[in-house]
């Protein structure tokens, strides 16, 4: 009611100053008038005054006494009185002044009174600045999306392309975008994503849990075919699920980062803790937040030691030979160190404190996870963030841990960036439990929940033969194979072969050329790939469902062929896949074989290989044949390179694939591997001689 009163008093005062200022010609008159001595012009002057201070009392004892608008009574009737009493006095003055302000304001344009008023400078200005930047940033970022839609697919790329092209503009010519185009150019962006139907929702966020990463070990271990080196990705995916690091913070991990400490526990064996402290964590404009360390307790009477990173840290070390300053070569002599009488702890630091734990990159991993999710039956294809999304989780649902300490470890500015960028897209937890009153079912929900629901191991993983000449044939992969073949053969007519072209422009032109061309191979492939796995996820369940309707046994697809598991890894998966003894001593034992096994394991064959012939020195890491032998015979067309490295130990059946193996794989400068020979061996022609007449192969 008192807004209501205010509103209306203010009303009336409005239609009172109106009646003044009428129009020109009335104050023409009105300047008359009082300029005479008439009676009239006195009279309507007290009148005015008697009726607007009549008013106003009328809205304050009406305020003071509650009484309604409609109760009000002055010394006129209502506001419409007031042009008839003008007009009474003076039939020259009058109140109509040919406007009907009611029309007027239901015609009222709000956003034309609300425009702000520039002069016609400004206006110009601005409209040479939408021709001059807004125009051409459309036309840009229109082309640009046009002609790389295969690799835009939604707004919040054409958003980080935006940004770094101001970043690139800021650093390259001093100059920031003005306000007006950042404002304008919002509109331009959710046009040009409507036009080429970008997408706006976000990705998945999918999480790797315990019981998921047990799965993929398994997988890892028990496959041979592979050229991933089980010890450094395993170990990877158990610090990332365990410490919530990003991937990048882990693979720059240096020796100094790590360290297992001893703590005495009163029993005979002291008590192992893994610390882990990354020093690349993630910086902003060359500041970097709080890191903590985070130490890995191992477990009593731990079941099963495939989820153990510090059995597989210490094997890493000891095959890297990190603990020779220690004069430590194997893991008996780790698990005998005691804590000093008068000492808290015992630390074992790894030598070489700047050396990087990992020897692979980012891009790598991926792509190491990205197989391992197909052969373990995953659907999505795996990366690093899923086991840290998986840790975040855990830390979030963990009521031992504050949401103070989840920042922390994660490095968040508050809780808010996990609920953001983070949280799962499945809710975790029991809701309907909690409305109805009930207890939780928190395993099935955390089955529902995670990746384990989308294994099925008769998803396709690989191409066939027809599949991938389908894929060759499309007509970009034909037009980029006839672009490398015409520079392939401009480079043969003019040096006679493409290796002695090697350094030449028309080389270089040719090797784009054939980077181009296997690019696009193998971007047909992976497209052709998805889509049939993509249709196998809408086709199975539903031909799985008809045949159980109709009483058929379910189909059992083709297991692939994971490959020959070499001796020394198939070893190391039995030992870490075994059961706990029961004694502390046989424990003890236990994790001690356990990672001696480990430590025999070798990278992959081509990892193996290309590292040998990368390094001046012999890695320390070679197999347990070559070990502690000296002046190694070789039977007849024996590679002594990979026996060495345990890659093969049958000698090869004919003297053709013996010399084009060796052309091949260890045509480099290198040494020889036997201790007492390490003679320099310069081509593939001295490596092969010197296998025949020194080594007998």
């Amino acid at each position: 009611m008192p807004y209501r009163l205010r509103s209306v008093g203010l009303l009336a005062k409005a239609c009172i100053r109106l009646s003044q200022y009428s129009c020109p010609r009335q104050k023409t008159i009105q300047q008359r008038q009082q300029s005479s001595t008439s009676p009239s012009a006195a009279l309507k002057g007290r009148l005015q005054s008697n009726a607007e201070n009549g008013m106003v009392s009328a809205f304050q004892k009406c305020r003071r006494t509650g009484t309604g608008v409609e109760n009000i009574t002055p010394d006129f009737h209502s506001l419409h009185d007031l042009p008839m009493i003008y007009a009474s006095n003076n039939a020259g003055l009058t109140m109509n002044t040919g406007h009907n302000w009611l029309q007027l304001e239901n015609n009222l344009d709000e956003n034309e009174i609300q425009k702000r008023k520039y002069e016609p400078n400004t206006v110009s200005l601005q409209r040479w600045v939408w021709d001059l930047w807004c125009r051409t940033l459309w036309t840009f970022f229109d082309y640009t999306v046009t002609n790389r839609r295969q690799y835009i697919n939604a707004a919040s790329t054409l958003q980080t392309y935006w940004n770094v092209w101001t970043l690139l503009r800021r650093e390259k010519v001093g100059l920031s975008i003005p306000g007006l185009i950042k404002d304008k150019m919002t509109g331009v962006r959710d046009q040009l994503t409507a036009k080429h139907g970008l997408r706006t929702e976000r990705k998945q966020k999918p999480i790797l849990r315990s019981e998921d990463v047990f799965q993929l070990m398994k997988v890892l271990w028990t496959t041979g075919s592979e050229t991933w080196d089980p010890v450094q990705l395993a170990l990877i995916v158990l610090l990332a699920g365990m410490t919530g690091h990003r991937p990048d913070a882990l693979l720059h991990v240096r020796h100094a980062d790590v360290a297992v400490t001893l703590f005495p526990t009163g029993r005979e064996r002291p008590h192992m803790v893994l610390e882990v402290k990354p020093n690349r964590t993630k910086r902003y404009r060359g500041r970097k937040k709080q890191n903590p360390t985070l130490g890995i307790p191992e477990v009593p009477s731990e079941p099963c030691l495939l989820l153990c990173p510090k059995t597989l840290l210490l094997a890493l070390l000891l095959r890297k030979s990190a603990f020779l300053h220690l004069h430590i070569v194997s893991a008996e002599k780790l698990y005998a160190l005691q804590v000093p009488p008068d000492a808290g702890s015992l630390s074992l630091c790894p030598g070489e404190p700047e050396a990087l734990l990992f020897d692979i990159s980012a891009r790598t991993l991926n792509a190491w996870l990205k197989r391992l999710g197909e052969l373990a039956g995953f659907d999505l294809p795996i990366t690093s963030y899923w086991l840290r999304r998986g840790a975040g989780e855990a830390l979030n649902s963990s009521c031992e841990i504050s949401e103070a300490q989840q920042n922390l470890l994660l490095q968040h500015a508050s809780g808010s960036v996990y609920q953001d960028r983070y949280a799962p897209d499945y809710f975790p937890k029991d809701f309907s439990a909690v409305w109805r009153g009930r207890q939780q079912q928190s395993d099935i929900i955390r089955i529902a929940s995670g990746q384990g629901r989308s294994i099925n191991l008769r998803r396709p993983i690989d191409l066939n033969e027809a599949q991938e000449a389908e894929a060759d044939s499309r007509p970009d992969v034909q037009r980029c194979k006839a672009q490398w073949q015409h520079a392939k053969q401009k480079v043969q007519m003019m040096y006679g072969t493409v290796s002695k072209g090697k350094g030449t422009p028309l080389f270089e032109d040719a090797m784009k050329k054939r980077n181009t061309y296997h690019t696009a191979r193998q971007a047909a492939r992976r497209v052709m790939k998805e889509a049939i796995r993509e249709k196998f996820n809408k086709e199975q369940p539903v031909a799985d469902i008809i045949r159980q309707v109709h009483g058929l046994p379910l189909e059992s697809g083709d297991r692939r062929d994971a490959g020959p598991v070499p001796p020394e890894q198939y070893r190391a998966f039995s030992m870490l896949f075994r059961f706990a003894p029961t004694t502390e001593r046989e424990e003890t034992e236990c994790r001690a074989a356990a990672v001696d096994a480990v430590a025999k394991v070798g990278p992959s064959r081509r990892h193996r290989l290309r590292i040998i012939h990368s390094q001046a020195a012999v890695p320390e890491w070679v197999t347990a044949a070559l070990q502690g032998k000296r002046n190694i015979h070789l039977a007849r067309r024996q590679c002594l390179f990979c026996l060495a490295l345990g890659i093969r130990e049958e000698p090869f059946s004919r003297d053709s694939s013996f010399e084009r193996h060796i052309r091949r794989v260890h045509d480099a400068r290198t040494w020889c591997p036997d201790p007492t020979c390490r003679g320099m061996l310069i081509g593939h022609v001295d490596v092969a001689n010197h296998m025949r007449y020194v080594h007998g192969a």
